[in-house]
């Protein structure tokens, strides 16, 4: 996979020694994060890339101000993550965790579980920013059938909107109507903290809440607490902040919260087109090219 004229080495952002070694004599960088002082140290590096798209570990405004171009590559970041978020949409409305623990216990309870499963077929989803992954979950949410609500600084196309019967609204509006909630948003000044108590109270009750974007876009002890007072029917979260939560914390005890580690855009297939892309990249900016997907 690597072409012949890359020489690639991996390097520990943790470890002072060989940060000061290698950042000084990189040409091409992929990174997750970034801090000013380790992009000062980048002496003769022609691009930057996130190993993926959510770039807000990156000192950007540094990178601009010293001439080096960054980039993302999101190439089945959004299939990657669409998928994950629907698999915790379906376990939920499934209750496959209480369900899985009682059969491993020794239970048949065939009758008894019907009771709090639920379709997803027809329901209302909402969709908290419609970028490259809201699309994509717009798209299979339309395949079950679901009513779909987003809410977006920008306006849907209207190809999307025909094809998928987007009906665009006020955030309030969203959190009060959908059965589902799913967040898919950076983290910026008008993203932090966006959900708290007053949002998850204003949800309908038995909804579920999904969020596979930043962590701190959310009140994870908010959410814990409207889960467990029986308001929202479940929660599936792939985000947290701090990365990783305190491993005592209550999250982990309440059965009807799903809890994965930040690994929603992760796959085989992803990361080897990311490869791909990256190198394509690389290419492109060595010959005198502008970057692919360049976001500064």
């Amino acid at each position: 996979m690597q072409p012949d004229e890359f020489d690639v080495e991996f390097l520990d952002l943790t470890d002072a020694d060989a940060v000061a070694d290698v950042l000084p004599r990189t040409d091409i960088l992929v990174c997750l994060s970034l801090t000013t002082e380790q992009c000062r140290m980048l002496e003769r590096c022609k691009l930057v890339m996130h190993n993926g798209v959510g770039y807000d570990a990156i000192a950007i405004d540094t990178l601009t101000e010293m001439g080096i171009p960054a980039a993302v590559t999101p190439v089945m970041t959004p299939e990657g993550v669409a998928e994950h978020a629907l698999l915790l949409i379906l376990a939920l409305s499934k209750q496959l965790p209480a369900v899985q623990q009682s059969m491993k216990s020794g239970e048949w309870n065939m009758l008894g579980w019907r009771e709090g499963s639920h379709n997803v077929s027809y329901k209302t989803l909402g969709i908290i920013g419609l970028g490259r992954i809201g699309k994509r979950i717009a798209h299979l949410a339309h395949a079950f059938g679901c009513r779909i609500l987003y809410t977006d600084i920008v306006e849907a196309p209207a190809e999307l909107v025909d094809a998928y019967g987007l009906e665009r609204v006020e955030r309030d509006e969203l959190i009060a109507q959908a059965d589902i909630v799913t967040v898919h948003v950076p983290l910026t000044d008008e993203t932090r903290s966006m959900f708290g108590a007053s949002q998850f109270a204003a949800m309908k009750s038995d909804a579920i809440f999904i969020n596979t974007s930043r962590g701190p876009t959310y009140d994870l002890d908010a959410l814990v607490d409207s889960v467990e007072s029986g308001h929202l029917l479940g929660a599936g979260v792939d985000v947290f902040d701090p990365e990783p939560p305190p491993g005592d914390h209550r999250v982990f005890s309440v059965m009807n919260i799903i809890t994965t580690p930040h690994i929603s855009s992760g796959t085989v297939e992803r990361q080897y087109a990311i490869n791909r892309a990256q190198f394509a990249n690389a290419q492109r900016v060595l010959a005198g090219h502008q970057p692919n997907d360049q976001i500064a």
